[in-house]
């Protein structure tokens, strides 16, 4: 590339670093030696030529040893990492002899030690050289140089620079050339129109030619992923083709059984670059008062390396930079299409204009539904339709189009009518040749590409009109740094370059990344962003990162991270929501495909939560779903991967809640639950259908580095391929790390239990002051627990009726399974009506107590009323046989006593016997109950006689036995009639 004396000489003028004189990394260490003699001779006081020359050759001394020790200290830690995994841990886990084991590693410590400190050492010493080099060249004055000598040296150090930037990492700063934007009017088209079609000579693509690409400094441009998805054999790579004038070094099917089966294998990348369209410039164009200060009219001053950062909003873009990321359409690469789909802004869905909608075209827009907001159907192979018959063939095409559409969130999506490569999509995808592998140019010629498209012009109009700005990361901290790799290789004389997408964050060179997954840290060479040199790159960024002394044999894919971002998870809770075009029911324990980015492992999954969940969303997330469905960020973009665009709501995971026990995936909440979702709710909003969330539990069987909040994708990638069904199976949003071993038994997960009884008998009656009602307070139960039940674990509970009063139970009520029950409010319940007691009980709870949740009503007071008593006839009452019977007995809460008591003959009922056991195994005491009332005084009547109807066994009244009339009754012979037999009180002996 051509350039004046000024910007030759000022590049010579710039600082240079080590690999600027080394000659394995593309530097030449003469021409510095040449001018290191000419500052000698020209500048007094800096010693002899052959002195300033020497600076070259210790510092590359110096970095020799560096790279040298490093060598070892990288293989050092290489050992301890195995000796640790393959040796100590299952050493370990067998309970087995270590010791030498740990010996050698605490002895590799101190040797790794030591090898940080000489390379730290021989860094600090040989960055002293460079800076000495440095400050010669800067003693020397430009103005005695400009001898012929001098311009030699300088044009010489200018074509050397010129040669490294055709490598793929340039070491030379590309002049900030500005590139005028032309505006175009954006214009959607289904078709092409006659005049285009009849025009011989069909006008150039508003595509950046090659060579302004490489003059324009990446900081201007903003760069936007659209995927490129589809079926297989729609013509996916073809458009790519057509579209693309930076190829990378993975675009167009590059893979030689790629090009032998002539369909796309594995991710893609290219680009083309566009004017800014008129409705992005006014959108955050201009630096805030305050950040003007460090900003140039052109955005980002980064001259010397020291730019001040800015969000995307603050930085000034002239040009947009389109990344296509073509995606495989084949059905057994699902996993590479999601692995794509989360790192894209928007999707081009590519669809057979002849064939419509096909199988994986929807698992695409489901994909696209989790993974965007924006989308543009593309009907290519439009010119397969009679020529006389394509207007009415293409629109007849897009209403099937949008009849599919219909209840997804893009059934109003702008559709256009295409032809990516006339004759035929493999044609283009693998027939001519590209430059992409020495410079990436055009892989075609522009005329070559017009003459064989039919209406790119219309879908380029139609892309820059859709195009929205993209929601990026206020700040571009380094400590967030998250970047999704795709590809690795190895570069002669340069390094490992991995290529891929900035998820988070931003870098630049001498940033340390981690690889979480081989756990090494490496520090960062250069980048580069499509083949241009770049200081920093920040979220959404298609870029190269040159690292050394990686092996890239070591990843194929994965994540590197600012150091300590991302750990390492062997289970999480996420919470999910199913695919509503999956057929299949969700079970608990079932095994699913999970993808976190481009990591796709097995996980066991468990569903619960439901109800509870629904509950917590309408409580706490109503402003966040409306914002969400699009009402505050009305077309915006964001980069794929982002569980906001998937629909799922940030939510904590609170441990201490409690939770219904579920089966399975509840596909339609019950509609007692349903009921009590007094707000809207997200599916009523939206117009359909969509399946509750639910919490999930994911148990990976292989561990995997992702960072919480990351978007998750559940699959059933093990159904037959052919089988014509959604595989994908339900999204999540990861929220908390989980640990089996330690918080499995975190979880309260509760089933409902439920025990019915009776009434049995009622206490006293009251009427209530508030309402003037006869209540009961106290009643008395049975059928609920057995006989030899222990009634402790019981006492405290709270007791329902039909009609919802609530009581507790107090105690048992003798000793057949019977127990008493007060409400504290009252209750107008009936003899024979049923008592209910609810409760829940824990999952993990080992010792299975009973839990409620309700709580006792206020008291509420009432009066006590007396019953009429019913007075007994002296004379015995006759039958109608004229034979005699026996007084009916007295009613439990009877009114007894009185003047009149010793004159009654009242009978009762014996309840319990207990006391003393006599040889002749009989008790000496029974309660007795019927023979007194509650208002009674039983000790005037101590000593009367009592007895036993069924065995003529006497007694005497001992005393009182509780508040409800009861009395004790001693036999000193025993008693020996069982429970529930009748007694009789005679007159005070």
């Amino acid at each position: 590339m051509d350039v004046d004396m000024d910007m030759t000489m000022m590049a010579w003028k710039s600082k240079i670093d080590i690999n600027d004189i080394r000659a394995d990394k593309g530097g030449n260490p003469d021409i510095y030696r040449r001018a290191l003699a000419l500052a000698a001779v020209a500048v007094v006081g800096v010693g002899s030529p052959s002195e300033s020359e020497s600076y070259i050759d210790e510092a590359l001394s110096l970095d020799s040893q560096r790279r040298s020790s490093l060598t070892n200290l990288e293989g050092l830690r290489s050992k301890l990492s195995n000796l640790q995994i393959t040796v100590i841990a299952p050493k370990k886990k067998a309970k087995e002899d270590i010791t030498l084991e740990v010996e050698q590693l605490k002895q590799w410590k101190l040797e790794i030690a030591k090898l940080s400190k000489e390379v730290n050492d021989l860094e600090l010493k040989r960055d002293a050289a460079i800076a000495s080099i440095n400050m010669l060249l800067e003693k020397c004055n430009f103005e005695d140089l400009e001898s012929n000598d001098g311009v030699e040296v300088a044009s010489a150090m200018q074509e050397e620079n010129d040669n490294n930037g055709n490598q793929s990492l340039p070491l030379t700063k590309q002049p900030s050339l500005s590139v005028s934007a032309k505006t175009f009017t954006p214009k959607s088209q289904l078709i092409p129109s006659e005049e285009a079609a009849a025009s011989e000579s069909p006008p150039a693509l508003p595509i950046i030619s090659q060579d302004e690409i490489k003059s324009i400094p990446p900081e201007r441009i903003l760069n936007l992923n659209v995927g490129v998805l589809g079926h297989v054999d729609t013509g996916k790579t073809s458009l790519v083709k057509t579209l693309s004038s930076i190829l990378s070094t993975a675009a167009l099917d590059k893979s030689q059984q790629s090009r032998t089966r002539g369909i796309t294998l594995d991710l893609g990348f290219s680009a083309f670059l566009l004017p800014l369209p008129e409705h992005m410039r006014t959108v955050g164009n201009s630096c805030s008062a305050e950040s003007n200060r460090n900003c140039k009219t052109n955005g980002m001053s980064i001259d010397n390396g020291t730019s001040t950062e800015h969000s995307a909003q603050h930085q000034h873009h002239d040009l947009l930079q389109i990344t296509l990321v073509d995606c495989p359409g084949h059905a057994s690469l699902i996993r590479t299409i999601i692995g794509g789909a989360q790192i894209i802004d928007m999707i081009l869905l590519v669809v057979d204009a002849t064939k419509g909608m096909q199988t994986q075209t929807a698992e695409c827009l489901v994909i696209a539904e989790m993974t965007t907001r924006n989308l543009i159907v593309v009907l290519n192979k439009i010119d397969l339709f009679p020529e006389n018959e394509r207007e009415e063939r293409v629109r007849l095409a897009e209403k099937k189009m949008r009849a599919a559409l219909r209840g997804t969130k893009f059934e109003n999506a702008q559709m256009v009518g295409i032809s990516a490569c006339i004759g035929g999509e493999k044609v283009a995808a693998v027939g001519g040749t590209t430059s992409a592998g020495g410079g990436g140019g055009n892989a075609v010629s522009t005329a070559a590409k017009i003459a064989s498209t039919s209406n790119i012009h219309g879908l380029l109009d139609l892309l820059q009109s859709q195009i929205r700005p993209p929601n990026r990361d206020a700040l571009s901290s380094p400590d967030r740094f998250h970047f999704a790799v795709d590809h690795c290789f190895p570069i002669k004389g340069q390094g490992t370059v991995l290529t891929g997408t900035v998820l988070s964050g931003s870098a630049r060179p001498n940033d340390i990344v981690e690889f979480p997954t081989l756990s090494t840290q490496k520090k960062i060479k250069g980048l580069q962003m499509f083949r241009r040199k770049a200081n920093i790159i920040q979220q959404g960024d298609r870029a190269g990162i040159c690292v050394s002394n990686f092996d890239a044999k070591l990843m194929e894919r994965g994540i590197i991270a600012s150091p300590g971002t991302v750990k390492l998870i062997r289970g999480a809770i996420a919470v999910v929501r199913k695919v509503r075009f999956f057929k299949g029911a969700l079970n608990s324990g079932s095994k699913f495909h999970v993808s976190v980015g481009h990591t796709t492992v097995m996980a066991t999954v468990t569903f619960w939560g439901a109800r509870e969940i629904a509950m917590q969303v309408q409580r706490e997330e109503d402003e966040k779903l409306e914002e969400r469905n699009g009402s505050v960020a009305l077309g915006k973009s964001s980069l794929g991967g982002s569980a906001d665009l998937a629909g799922l709501p940030r939510l904590k995971f609170d441990w201490n809640q409690d939770f219904l026990h579920q089966e399975n995936y509840i596909d339609i909440l019950p509609a007692s639950d349903r009921n009590e979702l007094t707000m809207e709710s997200e599916s009523s909003r939206k117009g359909d259908s969509l399946p509750p969330l639910h919490w999930a539990r994911l148990e990976f069987l292989t561990p995997v580095y992702c960072p919480m909040d990351s978007l998750v994708i559940g699959s059933r990638l093990d159904t037959e391929v052919n089988a014509n069904a959604c595989r994908l199976a339900f999204s999540g949003r990861l929220v908390e790390k989980y640990d089996a071993k330690s918080d499995h038994n975190r979880l309260k997960s509760y089933t409902r239990k439920e025990r019915v009884g009776i009434v049995d008998r009622l206490g006293d009656p009251y009427r209530r002051n508030d309402d003037n009602k006869l209540v009961r307070y106290d009643i008395f139960g049975t059928d609920l627990f057995k006989k030899e039940t222990n009634m402790k674990q019981f006492v405290g509970l709270l007791i329902e009726t039909k009609e919802g009063d609530v009581g507790i139970i107090q105690s048992s009520f003798g000793n057949s399974g019977k127990f008493r029950v007060n409400f504290p409010g009252g209750t107008e319940i009936n003899e024979g009506d049923s008592l209910f007691l609810r409760f829940k009980r824990y999952a993990n709870d080992p010792k299975k107590a009973i839990h409620q949740d309700g709580s006792l009503p206020l008291a509420r007071a009432g009066t006590s009323v007396d019953l009429p008593v019913k007075t007994k006839k002296k004379n015995k009452n006759k039958s109608k046989n004229g034979s005699t019977s026996e007084p009916a007995p007295a009613k439990v809460g009877s009114v007894q006593g009185g003047d009149d008591a010793k004159n009654r003959n009242p009978y009762g009922e014996v309840e319990k016997v207990k006391g003393e056991l006599l040889p002749n195994d009989k008790y000496t005491v029974a309660i007795v109950s019927g023979l007194f009332s509650m208002e009674d005084d039983i000790t005037q009547h101590k000593g009367r006689r009592v007895c036993c109807l069924a065995t003529d066994e006497e007694g005497v009244v001992d005393g009182s036995f509780g508040k409800m009339g009861k009395c004790k009754v001693y036999f000193k012979e025993g008693i020996s009639a069982e429970v529930g037999s009748r007694v009789q009180m005679a007159d005070v002996d």
